[in-house]
Formats: structure tokens, C-alpha cells, sequence
């Protein structure tokens, strides 16, 4: 009896260890299809002055420590810049680090953590690809020759994160300087975007459930076509392959000239991909847009995957990373800073929204964010935000040459109607205010219940389980513990189960980013991420189980690390 009890328990904790391999949990910063957005790239720098934009320099995926010098021209002022270091993870399941000196200043040690990943200058998609920015950097840059050094975990005692740098790129908005070729520099409009959206078929494999076709860019602000005398845009791209066709659209026209874009610059800088094209003629005055397109249904089969003749109409994998847009002016056109200012709550991100939106009585973080859509300039400005005539905020921030600042605001809400307005006032930059009205919900009130538990399709109790274990080493566990090594007395049988899980939410706000958690007798098998749940909804999550027969206590728990709610129950199996 106790070897049969020593059974059991083993078979439990396969059953926990592979539901713990099973399961795709995300981290605050990490989504497999992109970050912080899957279809698109989000503006971080806008302006208008005389000077230039330097961007560089493109290497081929290699081993740390690496290297990248920066020829920033002579004779300049770096007014802003980013540095980005791209790092190749191997999976989003392991774990590591990236260290990054520039001009022989350490710009820290940032943990990479895949899935887990939440540090706000690590953007992190796919399957374990990493573009990581850096801030604060313009005053470690000169004029002239700089150098950037990026090294990471791989070769590290017990690391497994792959390690090799994609390369490191450099960003860097200059101003003439006091004399020398730039004393008098053109002036020019700019837009600098990033993230790592993550542009995928059904993977190599074709077993993956969703697309992500394209992603945008959308450069906000106003041009005149008839006074530039030159536009340039520069993209970067990450995990390209050649021989797998992508397209780059400007205001709906074809850049590549029918041919990829993304193909490791011309098959010399493996894994990477930055190239300029003049853009010119396809200006517009306003609502200039980029489209990165993953490839065409050029069979029109419903699918981007191969053609009639077998061969490839898009990219498996390819990540959109940077993007930065020049405008160079005949004559000046932006002489005094055009400050705007909108108000987003959690989920709108970079959209313009001024109709009203819902929000939970109690503690509200909403964001203002500021944007310079004239002159740039480093000053001070007034931000006021008020709530049905009351002000809740008032602060004097400071504009830099990114041109766009982003303000948290906390506002403690009543039940309710409420009308919220934003105002910015510079001396060298007017005025500007926005309204927006919120209507606020009582908070989210979450329940979940166990439903029955159905056995698994087809197939013995057996092959169920074998088709679950994956890995080698539970396979050859569970070959053991089923009997195919000498044992005379029989032993229990494995058998696979789905526990559906309902979750309702009883109150009228949406309940966001909350985690569902299924228990097997005591252990934790198994946790999923629901994004967003409306007021009065409810939603059933599927848990794939495996275990042995008999009896087991299930318990589920709904939003553990805020006020939990569970259900418990016992089940034969």
C-alpha cells in the first residue's frame, strides 16, 4: 500500500509539472504578439528646429560583449537621444541580463525575463526577442566618435538565455552647434517611434492559433509638401529572413518596389534590417502613415502562408522596431512652440479620444499627455486638471526636445457623472485645453464557480496521458510509474480532464488584468491572465488537467493577489 501510495503522489506532481509547463503566463511588460502594442509603434519624439537626426549604425546578430561606434557629426549640440540594444533570448522562457556602457559609462544592469518581464525600458515579444531602450543619454554623447559597448548572461554559470546582441542603435536629435558645416542647419520636422511589435503567421510549426499581419505608424502633426525640400524615413527591423517577402507602405504607397524589405541587409547583417527610403514625394500635409505589412495573400486563399506554386507570401516572424520620419524645409515653417494636451485612462495609450469613457469609483490613474506640435523648446509649462470645476492637479513641468511628456494623474472618483478638464499654458507656447466627461462605475465584484469536469476526446486513459507528456524526461518518468518497468501489482491509471471555470463579474465596472488560478489537491497547477471582463459578464476558462483516477479536490481562486474569491469541490475522476 505505501508503494501504491507513492504512486499516486508522483503522478500528482507530473500532472502539476506539466500543466506548470503548459501554462502562458505574461508579465506586466511581455505580450507574445507585441509591446507595449501589437499593431503598432508609438511616437516617443517630435519636433521641429535647425539640426538633424542621426541614426545608426546596423550589425549582424553576434556574441557579447559588442562594440557599435556612433559618427555623430561635427560641430552639433545632441539635444535628445535613445539608445536601443536588440537581444536575442532563444524562447520567452528564459531568463538573463543586458549591460550596456556608453562612452565608457554604465548605463546599468537590466534583468530580461521573458514573460515575466516589467521593466518599463525592456520591450519584449515573440518568442524571446528583446529591444531594449535607454533615456538620459544625450548628455553622454559628444560630437564626433562615440562608442557603445552591450554585453549580456550568455556564458554565465546556469544561464540559458542565448544572449547574442542583435546590435545597438543609436538615436540622436542634434542642433547646429557654433560654428562649422552645421552653423547653418535646415530646418526640419522629425518623428522617432519604437516598440517591438511582433508580425507572425501560425509560426514554424503551424500550430500557432493567431496572426498579427501588420502594424502602424501614425506621425501626428502638420507639414507643408510644397515648402520640404527633402523627406527621409528609416526603419529597423528584427528577425527577417531572406527569401521571405514583407512590404513597407508610406500614405498607401509601396517603398520596397514589390520586393522584401526585411532581408538582413542584403544578406549582411544577419537578424537585422535598418534602411532609409526618400519620401518626398508621398508627404502629406497631415495624417502621414507607415504600414509594415508581414507579407500578401497574393492567391487570395484567406491566409498569408505560401501560393499556388508553393512558395512564401510572407515573412514567419518578423518584429518592426523603430521608425523615424525627416522632414527637411525650404524656409522656416514652425516659429513658436504649438503645445496640445489629451487625457487617456489605462487602455488608450496613444489614441485620441475625446468622446467619454468609464471609470471605477475609488482611486483613478489617468495619464495627460503633452505634445509640442510646433517649435521644440526646453522650458517650463503650467499643467491644471480639473474635475467638475474643481482642480485636482496643478504642477509646472518641463518640455524636452522629445517634445512629449507624459504626466501621471491620481483622482480619487465618486458614483457618477463627471467632467474632467485638462490645461496647458507656456509662456512661449499659448494655450491649450481639452474636456472630456467620465462616467463612474461601482467597482468590479468577481465570483467564480467550478463546473463539471469533462474527460478528455478519444484514446485510452493512457495514450491521453502520453500525448500531454511531452518532454523526455516525463516520459520516461511515466513509462515508470505505469508500469513498464517489471512491477507485479496494478497501478492506477492516468487519466486527462478539461475543468471549466466560470468567472462573473457582479459589478458594473470592468474588471482589468486579473489572474484565475486552478488548484489540484493543495497545488497550484495552472494560472491564466484574463485581460477584461465587462460589468455583468461572465466568461468560462478551460483548465486541461491530468490525473489519476480516483478522487481530488479542486479548488479555483479568482484574483489572488487583490480580494480573493474561490470555490472548492471534491470530484471522482
Amino acid at each position: 500500500m505505501k508503494k501504491k501510495s507513492l504512486l499516486v503522489v508522483l503522478l500528482l506532481l507530473v500532472a502539476v509539472l506539466v500543466a506548470t509547463l503548459q501554462a502562458q503566463t505574461a508579465g506586466a511588460s511581455y505580450s507574445f504578439d507585441g509591446t507595449p502594442y501589437a499593431d503598432k509603434l508609438d511616437l516617443v519624439a517630435h519636433g521641429n528646429f535647425n539640426g538633424g537626426v542621426y541614426v545608426g549604425e546596423s550589425h549582424k546578430l553576434a556574441d557579447p560583449p559588442f562594440t557599435q561606434t556612433f559618427a555623430v557629426p561635427e560641430n552639433v549640440r545632441v539635444k535628445w537621444a535613445r539608445l536601443y540594444v536588440g537581444v536575442w533570448g532563444g524562447t520567452e522562457r528564459y531568463e538573463g541580463w543586458v549591460q550596456t556602457t556608453l562612452n565608457g559609462q554604465d548605463l546599468g544592469k537590466t534583468a530580461l525575463r521573458g514573460v515575466n518581464d516589467e521593466n518599463p525600458n525592456v520591450y519584449c515579444s515573440g518568442h524571446g526577442v528583446y529591444w531594449v531602450f535607454y533615456d538620459g543619454v544625450a548628455e553622454k554623447l559628444k560630437a564626433g566618435l562615440n562608442t557603445a559597448t552591450a554585453t549580456t548572461s550568455r556564458g554565465e554559470r546556469g544561464n540559458q538565455l542565448d544572449g547574442r546582441i542583435y546590435s545597438i542603435i543609436l538615436v540622436a536629435v542634434y542642433e547646429n552647434g557654433d560654428g562649422g558645416a552645421n552653423a547653418k542647419a535646415p530646418e526640419i520636422s522629425f518623428w522617432v517611434a519604437d516598440g517591438n511589435a511582433n508580425l507572425h503567421g501560425q509560426g514554424w510549426t503551424g500550430k500557432l492559433a493567431t496572426t498579427n499581419d501588420f502594424a502602424s505608424v501614425q506621425f501626428d502633426g502638420s507639414v507643408e509638401p510644397a515648402n520640404v525640400a527633402a523627406a527621409n524615413l528609416t526603419v529597423v527591423y528584427l528577425a527577417g529572413n531572406p527569401g521571405e517577402p514583407d512590404y513597407l507602405e508610406f500614405n498607401g504607397q509601396d517603398l520596397g518596389g514589390g520586393e522584401e524589405v526585411a532581408n538582413c541587409g542584403d544578406g549582411e547583417t544577419y537578424g537585422i534590417d535598418l534602411k532609409t527610403f526618400e519620401v518626398t514625394k508621398f508627404l502629406q500635409a497631415t495624417e502621414n502613415r507607415l504600414l509594415f505589412l508581414r507579407g500578401k495573400d497574393t492567391n487570395h486563399d484567406g491566409k498569408i502562408d505560401t501560393d499556388d506554386e508553393g512558395q512564401q507570401e510572407g515573412e514567419h516572424y518578423l518584429h518592426p522596431v523603430l521608425a523615424v520620419l525627416v522632414a527637411r524645409h525650404e524656409s522656416t515653417e514652425k516659429v513658436l512652440p504649438d503645445l496640445s494636451v489629451r487625457l487617456e485612462q489605462e487602455g488608450e495609450e496613444g489614441q485620441e479620444r475625446e468622446e467619454g469613457g468609464n471609470l471605477t469609483e475609488g482611486e483613478n490613474t489617468l495619464t495627460a499627455v503633452v505634445t509640442n506640435y510646433g517649435r521644440s523648446f526646453e522650458g517650463d509649462f503650467l499643467l491644471k486638471v480639473s474635475a467638475d470645476e474643481s482642480e485636482i492637479y496643478s504642477q509646472v513641468l518641463q518640455m524636452d526636445y522629445s517634445g512629449i511628456k507624459k504626466q501621471p494623474l491620481r483622482w480619487n472618483a465618486t458614483h457618477g457623472t463627471h467632467t474632467l478638464k485638462a490645461e496647458v499654458t507656456a509662456d512661449s507656447g499659448g494655450k491649450s485645453e481639452v474636456q472630456r466627461e467620465f462616467f463612474v462605475l461601482s467597482s468590479s465584484d468577481l465570483s467564480v464557480r467550478i463546473l463539471t469536469p469533462v474527460p478528455a476526446n478519444g484514446g485510452e486513459a493512457e495514450e491521453k496521458a502520453e500525448k500531454t507528456l511531452k518532454t523526455p524526461l516525463l516520459q520516461r518518468l511515466l513509462d515508470f510509474l505505469l508500469g513498464k518497468s517489471e512491477q507485479a501489482e496494478a497501478e492506477p491509471e492516468l487519466v486527462k480532464y478539461s475543468v471549466p471555470v466560470e468567472v462573473k463579474n457582479e459589478g458594473e465596472a470592468a474588471a482589468r488584468n486579473f489572474k484565475l488560478a486552478l488548484y489540484l489537491d493543495g497545488e497550484k497547477t495552472k494560472t491564466k491572465k484574463i485581460e477584461w471582463l465587462e460589468g455583468g459578464e461572465s466568461a468560462t476558462e478551460e483548465f486541461s488537467i491530468v490525473v489519476a483516477e480516483g478522487k481530488h479536490h479542486v479548488r479555483a481562486v479568482v484574483d489572488e493577489e487583490g480580494r480573493v474569491k474561490e470555490n472548492e469541490i471534491s470530484f471522482d475522476f
